[in-house]
């Protein structure tokens, strides 16, 4: 499954969870666990999930604040349509870029790296 598929899907699911009517579908977490229920996607999403985790952190305080893309997209200085494109994993945004955002979400914005296995380095 390349990016732009998941990319795809991702938009497709955020248009999911703004729909009312939708048969056995309640909630965001419920189209989420659909398509987590996919071994192929799981894999991807695993496979990009901090930024996965970045944009749903984005999107999840953005609707807290009961903010639209076009009042986040003021506050930080650009059009709608850049907000949009980050939120549908189509940009690649700086890290300057990324603290105006958390500034304009009165969040704070935290990145770490994490060794992938125990092995330690050793010192000199």
């Amino acid at each position: 499954m390349s990016y732009v598929r998941i990319s795809r899907i991702l938009r497709t699911w955020r248009k999911l969870k703004d729909m009312k009517n939708m048969k056995g579908v309640r909630s965001y977490g419920d189209v989420k666990k659909r398509f987590l229920a996919d071994p192929e996607f799981r894999k991807e999403y695993e496979a990009l999930g901090p930024e996965f985790e970045l944009i749903e952190s984005i999107i999840k305080r953005r609707g807290e604040l009961k903010m639209s893309q076009e009042e986040l997209a003021a506050k930080v200085g650009t059009g709608q349509a850049a907000v949009s494109r980050l939120e549908s994993g189509n940009a690649n945004p700086t890290l300057a870029s990324l603290v105006e955002i958390a500034e304009a979400l009165d969040a704070s914005l935290h990145i770490e790296l994490k060794p992938k296995s125990r092995n330690r380095v050793s010192t000199v």
